[in-house]
C-alpha cells in the first residue's frame, strides 16, 4: 500500500517549487508509507509516493514510474489481485512478470489499453497516470472504494493526494469543513457526488475515473454493479460456484501473509465464513480470530444477542490453526478517541461508538504480530443478503404465485408480522401521502425526531431522505436489487482503510468486498436468497462445509459493545463541554441542533439502554452530532 501525491502546474515544467510542494504532501502522509519515499518530475507534473511494503512484490517497487518511451508517468496505491491474468493478456510469461511490482503491470496495461485497462483490474487501487504530450491526467479508484484519492484544482494547477491531509500541506488549499457534507452525514445521506468533508477538496468517487486537462475536469463511473442474472442447471452448481468465489476472494486477501493473519470473528455468517475459509486455505498460517464482547452480561435489543463469543468459539474450534481471542469492550468513552480518529481518518467517524471496540481489536491484532486484518464488513449486502424487501422483488418480476408462497411462509415462520410483510411487499408502490399516514403503526423510530441536524437544514434534505428510504419505518422505496446496487456504489471505506494502516500498521482487507464475489452475489436469482420462507438458502448450504450448525441456525444478530453506555454516561461533563465549544463556533453551530443536544443531555436515561429509541437517540444520533461538531471545530487546526 502506498500514499501518493502530485502537483500539475498547467503550461509549465515541473520545477523546484512543484517538487517542494510534492515533497510536502508526501511528508504529511508519511504515516501511510514509512518504508520508502520517491518523487519524479514529468512535464508540468511532479508526483511521488510513500511505500508501505505489504506484499512480496513490493520489494520491486520503484515508483514513480516512467513508461519505456518516457511518454507517461504513474504513481499507484494498489494491490493487483489478478497479476497473472494481466500479465498473460499483455503477452508476458510467468517468468517475465515474477520480478515486477504491481504498479509496473498497471503501467503496462494502461500503455496498452489506455483507460479501458481499468475494468480489467481486480483488487484495491487508486492511481494517477499522466501523459505530458496529451496534457491529460487520469485519476481512478477501485469499485468499492478501498483505497482513497482526493484532488484540488485552482490557481492554474491541480493537486492530488491519497488523503486530505496531503492536500492541506499546500497553502492554496483551504482548511475548512464542508457544511453541506456534514449536514448530509447527520442526515444519514451519502456524500453528494465528488464532494468531500473539506471545502475545496474533491474525492475521486469509488468506481470512477476522472480525466483532467488544463481546460477542465470530467468524471464518469467505470463500474456499475448490474451483472446479468446467473442461470445454472442445478442448485448444486450454485453451491459449487458460491464456494469457488468465496475461496478465491479470501485467497486473494491472503496475499503477502506468511506466518500470522488476524481476522474479525463475530457470531454472524460473514466474518465466520471469511475466518473459516482463511483457515482452510492457509493451514500452516496462524489465524488470530478476534471477537469483541461486553465486559459483563448485558441486555440486548429484541432479536439481538450481546455476547458473540460462544458462536465465534464454535467456529474457531473447527480449525486447529485458529487462535480465538476474546477482547472485552474497553471501558472507554467514544469522546476519548475523537482526536485520534479524526487525525487517523481525516473525516468524521460513522457510528463513533463502534470505533472503541474496533480499535481494541486492531490493538490486539498488532500485538499478535499481524499486519493484515481480514473482515466481512459488507457481507450483509453481498454474501448473506436476504432482507424482507426481497418480497417486492418477487412482485417486480411478476411472480405473484411465488410471492404469495414466500409471504405465507414468512408469516408462518414468524419472521415478520402481517404489516411487515405488506410494507416490504407493497412499500415501493404506496403513495407518499398514504405512507406517512401509516407511520403511527410502525415500530421503527422516526429519524426526524431523533436526528441532531440543525432545524434550518432538515427541510432541504427531507425529500432526498424519503426518496432513499431514510426515515420513518425505513421505507423500501425501491426494490432490494436496486437498493443494494445504490449502497454498493455509495460506500467509501478508503479513508478508514488508510487511517487504520497509518494508525495501527494494519492492512484491513474485506473479502466480502471482492469485486468478483460481489458481482456473483448480485447475479443470483431471487430463489437463491429467499425460498420457501428460508432466508439465504444458497449461502446456508454453501457454508455448511465450513461453519458449525450453531452459527448457521442462530436466531437474531450480534450486538457489539452492549455496554457502550457506561463510559459514555460517565463522560457527560466532557459531552457538555464539547456542546459548549460547538455552540461557540459559527460553522459547527450552524450544522448541529444545539437545543436537541442539550435536551438529550438533560433527559439522560437512567436505564433501558437496550431500548431501540434510546439506542438511536444516544448511541447513533448524539454521537454522530458530537463527531460532526468536533470535526467542524478541528478542521481548521494548523497543527495537524
Amino acid at each position: 500500500m502506498s500514499a501518493i501525491a502530485g502537483l500539475w502546474t498547467f503550461g509549465a515544467d515541473a520545477g523546484p517549487e512543484s517538487e517542494r510542494a510534492c515533497e510536502a504532501m508526501l511528508a504529511a502522509q508519511r504515516a501511510f508509507g514509512p518504508d520508502d519515499t520517491a518523487t519524479l518530475g514529468h512535464g508540468g507534473l511532479h508526483l511521488g509516493r510513500n511505500l508501505f511494503r505489504l506484499v512480496p512484490e513490493d520489494r520491486f517497487d520503484r515508483q514513480p514510474l516512467l513508461s519505456a518511451a518516457r511518454t507517461t508517468a504513474l504513481v499507484a496505491d494498489l494491490r493487483l489481485d489478478n497479476r497473472e491474468e494481466i500479465a498473460t493478456a499483455l503477452g508476458l510469461g510467468a517468468g517475465d512478470s515474477r520480478g515486477l511490482a504491481d504498479a509496473e503491470l498497471l503501467l503496462a496495461a494502461l500503455e496498452r489499453w489506455d483507460v479501458d485497462a481499468i475494468p480489467r483490474l481486480l483488487g484495491d487501487f487508486a492511481f494517477a497516470w499522466f501523459d505530458a504530450a496529451r496534457q491529460r491526467l487520469v485519476l481512478a479508484r477501485d469499485p468499492l472504494g478501498q483505497r482513497p484519492l482526493f484532488w484540488h484544482r485552482g490557481n492554474g494547477a491541480l493537486a492530488f493526494a491519497s488523503m486530505p491531509v496531503g492536500l492541506h500541506a499546500l497553502d492554496a488549499v483551504p482548511r475548512d469543513a464542508d457544511g453541506d457534507s456534514l449536514a448530509r452525514y447527520l442526515g444519514s445521506l451519502p456524500l453528494a457526488g465528488a464532494a468531500s468533508f473539506y471545502r475545496g477538496i474533491h474525492r475521486v468517487e469509488p468506481g470512477h475515473v476522472v480525466e483532467a486537462t488544463p481546460g477542465g475536469v470530467t468524471g464518469r463511473r467505470w463500474w456499475t454493479p448490474s451483472p446479468p442474472k446467473l442461470r445454472l442447471r442445478r442448485f448444486e452448481d450454485y453451491v459449487a460456484a458460491f464456494r469457488d468465489e468465496l475461496d478465491a476472494a479470501v485467497g486473494r486477501r491472503l496475499r503477502g501473509v506468511e506466518t500470522v493473519v488476524a481476522s474479525h470473528l463475530s457470531g454472524g455468517w460473514d466474518s465466520s465464513a471469511v475466518t473459516a475459509t482463511a483457515a482452510r486455505l492457509a493451514p500452516a498460517t496462524r489465524i488470530v480470530a478476534l471477537t469483541a464482547v461486553p465486559r459483563r452480561p448485558q441486555q440486548a435489543p429484541p432479536n439481538r444477542f450481546a455476547d458473540e463469543a460462544p458462536l465465534a468459539a464454535a467456529t474457531a474450534a473447527l480449525y486447529p490453526n485458529v487462535d480465538h481471542i476474546v477482547v472485552p469492550h474497553p471501558d472507554r468513552s467514544p469522546l476519548a478517541d475523537m482526536d485520534r480518529n479524526r487525525a487517523a481518518f481525516d473525516r468524521p467517524s460513522f457510528n463513533p461508538c463502534n470505533h472503541v471496540w474496533l480499535a481494541a481489536l486492531r490493538d490486539r491484532a498488532r500485538e499478535a504480530g499481524a499486519r493484515v486484518l481480514l473482515t466481512g464488513e459488507i457481507g450483509n449486502w453481498t454474501m448473506s443478503a436476504s432482507p424482507n424487501t426481497l418480497l417486492a422483488d418477487y412482485l417486480r418480476e411478476g411472480r405473484w404465485r411465488d410471492w404469495l408462497r414466500e409471504a405465507a411462509a414468512m408469516k408462518r415462520a414468524r419472521r415478520a408480522r402481517l404489516r411487515g410483510v405488506l410494507a416490504s411487499s407493497f412499500g415501493p408502490w404506496v403513495p407518499d401521502a398514504l405512507w406517512r399516514l401509516l407511520q403511527p403503526f410502525s415500530s421503527a423510530p422516526d429519524p426526524a425526531e431523533v436526528t441532531a441536524l440543525h432545524p434550518a437544514l432538515r427541510a432541504a434534505l427531507a425529500e432526498e431522505q424519503r426518496s432513499l428510504g431514510v426515515g420513518a419505518a425505513r421505507r423500501p422505496n425501491d426494490y432490494f436489487a436496486y437498493a443494494r446496487q445504490a449502497f454498493l456504489t455509495e460506500m467509501d471505506f478508503g479513508q478508514y482503510r488508510k487511517g487504520i494502516l497509518g494508525g495501527w500498521g494494519i492492512d484491513k482487507r474485506d473479502a466480502t468486498a471482492d469485486r468478483r464475489l460481489v458481482e456473483f452475489c448480485l447475479s443470483l436469482p431471487l430463489e437463491m436468497l429467499l425460498s420457501d420462507g428460508q432466508r439465504r438458502p444458497l449461502a446456508r448450504v454453501a457454508l455448511a462445509d465450513r461453519l458449525p450448525a450453531a452459527v448457521l441456525d442462530a436466531r437474531g444478530k450480534g450486538y457489539q459493545a452492549a455496554d457502550w453506555h457506561e463510559a459514555l454516561t460517565r463522560d457527560r461533563p466532557a459531552i457538555a463541554a464539547l456542546v459548549d465549544a460547538i455552540a461557540a463556533d459559527p460553522k459547527a453551530s450552524s450544522i448541529v441542533d444545539l437545543d436537541w443536544l442539550r435536551a438529550a443531555l438533560a433527559a439522560w436515561p437512567a436505564g433501558g439502554w437496550e431500548d431501540r429509541a434510546i439506542i438511536v437517540r444516544y448511541r447513533i444520533a448524539l454521537l454522530m452530532a458530537l463527531s460532526a461538531g468536533h470535526f467542524a471545530l478541528s478542521a481548521t487546526a494548523r497543527d495537524r
